[in-house]
């Protein structure tokens, strides 16, 4: 439950003046170029897909430490100092700065709540919008007691990072903290930003990918169908038109990893079959279609970059009937590919795309897991898992997970559904925003209750 504060302590602004090894201008990546374009067409909502960093800091740090460390991240990560610009012809550029000058709040919080104080200050950075010309694509917030840093709030822009950059951040945090230097910490990497994807791209082997993966896509999408839920109804004047909930599912994190166990496979691949069987039936089709966001973190050269290298793979699954012993080795198959094809230029793939037959592309999914990142000093412990953190007992039946329900802008990019996996404390959480002409909550919930049965094996 989140923490009250009545009154918030004056914030304290301080100006951290960075620097970087290398700068330049270029065409921005496919991956910062399908973001910025996903984000324009939110405006001015688009804070809502803002990336969040950050947490409890143990055992606390002295300012001074903190405010080196994230001098030190702006060094070693080039899409933290890179801004982004629309041409005249409608396509964009990147540009790399060489130095600048950071922001940091602070805000000492003795006396009050320090929780409280610490998420009201997300509140704030993660509700406004980044201007991806003008402004720096991170944001930070210190909250102090007793002259330590206590909590660290971090807001980032999604043209800079994607879920799975936050892991390599954190690890150079903590490293950083620990008195890495900034100049080592970058030494060896195949590529240190999005100006150095960017190159890469324009390379044989890259072309190539895309050009695979473009194709592959065309032909799922050629099996696609025009609507999976049918056609949109009326929006309803008597409500919003999207509702959001979240299941939390106790202890479905072990329960999973029993059922990939048990079945040969993975993880992500029981969850994935589990989405597939649960949205299929509340669409009543024994087919679906989602699109799969991949971190494409395996494509050579890739693996440490910190920028949007994430992007949607097209999975088509034919048959989602079945129990999850079944439906498992077909999804595997299907996904393995969707996963391989998920790298190449959105813009190029929209253009070939004009005038092809109509394909249903407004449901997501999106397996979110280990993007937590807790910002941690060097002597920190991250403890034992939670309680309800193993697998299910042998008869005793699986605790029935609690739904919280929320309301979110309407304006969500004319998706019919996004659904997403994310950690939490002894759990896992299904996250589902779906638009109500098409799914009303009563099936948005069992949507969300079918897909936990499954995932633990059950129907």
């Amino acid at each position: 439950m989140s923490s009250v504060v009545t009154h918030q302590p004056r914030e304290r602004r301080v100006t951290v003046p960075f620097t970087g090894p290398v700068g330049g201008r270029g065409p921005a990546t496919w991956g910062q170029t399908a973001i910025r374009r996903a984000l324009r067409a939110l405006e001015p909502d688009d804070h809502q897909f803002n990336v969040d960093w950050g947490g409890l800091v143990e055992p606390g740090l002295t300012v001074e430490a903190a405010l080196e460390a994230v001098r030190g991240l702006m060094y070693v990560h080039d899409s933290l100092r890179t801004l982004m610009h629309e041409t005249p012809e409608g396509t964009y550029t990147q540009e790399l700065r060489t130095e600048g000058e950071l922001e940091v709040g602070l805000i000492a919080a003795d006396g009050t709540d320090t929780l409280a104080v610490a998420e009201a200050l997300h509140r704030r950075l993660c509700g406004q919008r980044f201007d991806p010309a003008r402004d720096w694509p991170f944001r930070v917030g210190l909250v102090t007691r007793g002259g330590l840093v206590r909590y660290a709030v971090m807001t980032l822009s999604h043209t800079a990072v994607d879920g799975w950059a936050l892991p390599r951040l954190r690890a150079d945090m903590t490293s950083l903290v620990a008195g890495a230097d900034p100049g080592k910490l970058r030494a060896g990497r195949a590529m240190c930003g999005p100006l150095d994807e960017a190159a890469f791209q324009r390379g044989r082997a890259a072309l190539r990918r895309d050009e695979s993966a473009r194709s592959f896509i065309l032909g799922n999408l050629a099996r696609t169908p025009a609507h999976l839920y049918g056609a949109p109804a009326a929006a309803s004047a008597r409500g919003p038109r999207y509702r959001s909930a979240v299941l939390r599912c106790p202890g479905l994190d072990g329960a999973v990893a029993a059922t990939a166990s048990r079945l040969g496979t993975t993880s992500s691949t029981v969850l994935l079959a589990a989405a597939c069987s649960a949205a299929a039936r509340s669409a009543d089709r024994s087919d679906f279609a989602f699109q799969v966001m991949v971190s494409n973190r395996f494509v050579p050269g890739l693996a440490d970059v910190v920028a949007p290298v994430a992007l949607e793979g097209v999975l088509y699954l034919p048959d989602c009937r079945g129990p999850i012993e079944a439906l498992t080795p077909r999804v595997w198959k299907a996904s393995v590919n969707t996963y391989r094809f998920a790298y190449y230029d959105k813009d190029r793939l929209t253009e070939q795309l004009r005038g092809a037959p109509a394909a249903d592309t407004t449901c997501w999914y999106n397996d979110r897991r280990g993007e937590a990142a807790r910002v941690a000093g060097p002597a920190a412990d991250d403890g034992e898992p939670g309680p309800g953190g193993g697998a299910d007992a042998p008869g005793v039946p699986a605790p029935e997970g609690s739904l919280t329900w929320s309301v979110p802008s309407d304006r969500q990019g004319g998706v019919t559904l996004a659904l997403h996996v994310i950690d939490a404390p002894g759990a896992l959480d299904l996250s589902l925003t779906a638009d109500t002409t098409l799914l009303a909550p009563d099936t948005m919930e069992e949507l969300l209750r079918s897909m936990e049965r499954s995932a633990r094996g059950g129907r």
